[in-house]
């Protein structure tokens, strides 16, 4: 992905409107999670009015996960501050699953109006949190006297993922390799 997507968003409605995009991300697994907050902007000078429906549309990953979401409905038709709107809801979240360990994915964001020609718009990226395995080579661990299979292991060194080749363990005071 060459770029992310904007977070500012001026809509060629009249009056001009200003639009802020920001988002809260987590991650399980391959999938990632999204909230997004949008905050509308005031109209100035305050005399001015905006008696139109304000709508977005966000695409994540090739899919449409919102569709019209409504910012304002055509009335109030005045605002003095400005106001916020969450999506899905302020305590809801998006899921994108199977990304795999993807830190980006493909995004595109679209603010419009019923004011015919009130649009703008970004496609680019939006980032995700990197993917932690935890795979790893075999070991084997004593569990009530029995010796089992543990999981494998993975160390994270310098950013990048790598198998662990040779595990130590202390024992009695002594370091032994696996």
């Amino acid at each position: 992905m060459s770029s992310y997507i904007s977070s500012i968003y001026q809509l060629s409605t009249n009056p001009k409107l200003t639009c802020n995009l920001s988002y809260e991300v987590k991650r399980d697994g391959s999938s990632v999670y999204y909230r997004f907050k949008v905050q509308v902007g005031t109209l100035y000078p305050n005399t001015l009015t905006f008696p139109y429906d304000l709508k977005v549309d966000i695409t994540l990953n090739g899919k449409k996960i919102l569709s019209g979401g409504t910012l304002k409905d055509s009335y109030p038709s005045k605002w003095t501050e400005p106001f916020t709107m969450y999506f899905p809801h302020k305590t809801g979240w998006y899921e994108v699953s199977d990304i795999g360990n993807s830190e980006t994915l493909p995004c595109t964001v679209r603010f419009y109006s019923t004011q015919t020609s009130g649009t703008a718009m970004s496609t680019g990226a939006i980032s995700a949190p990197p993917y932690e395995k935890n795979v790893s080579q075999s070991i084997k661990v004593k569990v009530n006297g029995v010796w089992k299979n543990a999981s494998n292991v993975y160390v994270k060194i310098n950013g990048i993922w790598k198998q662990a080749e040779k595990i130590y363990v202390k024992v009695n005071g002594v370091w032994r390799g696996s």
